[in-house]
């Protein structure tokens, strides 16, 4: 029941993550939502008691795009594995995936070749960026905002 409760609901974007990296994600999500973009995170999503891998799978199937958060340690043992499935959609279902570069992250990491295949924003002077905030909107919604 609740995974097709989850299922007729519709994300923007699908937030992947590190636990390492919550703090800097968490903000991020409540900029999005103040943009009125509608993100999932896991926080505010997985109930107790739940299934986490299965929710998140339903979460994947029902977000229009995905953003895949880099950071200093790199990615996330579980990120690894919901990375795979976002990769599949990409191709299969033309969804846009993101890569998002955190601070102290120049570059993607060599083993990531296929999101060196893609646009990636960049938060290069701090989490609070207005402009990679606007291009990571931009690349969830194909508009780019106005400031």
């Amino acid at each position: 029941m609740q995974a097709q409760i989850l299922a007729t609901k519709k994300f923007d974007v699908f937030l992947a993550h590190s636990k390492l990296d919550k703090l800097h994600v968490e903000f991020i999500n409540q900029e999005l939502k103040r943009r009125g973009i509608k993100p999932w995170l896991d926080k505010e999503q997985i109930p107790p008691g739940r299934w986490f891998q299965d929710v998140i799978q339903q979460a994947i199937l029902s977000s229009k795009t995905a953003a895949i958060f880099v950071g200093a340690k790199g990615l996330g043992k579980f990120e690894i594995i919901e990375l795979r499935s976002l990769i599949s959609r990409c191709l299969e279902h033309d969804i846009p995936v993101i890569p998002v570069l955190l601070p102290g992250v120049d570059n993607l990491p060599e083993d990531l070749l296929f999101l060196k295949e893609l646009n990636w924003v960049r938060f290069s002077q701090g989490i609070d960026e207005v402009e990679a905030l606007d291009n990571l909107e931009w690349g969830i919604t194909g508009k780019h905002p106005r400031r």
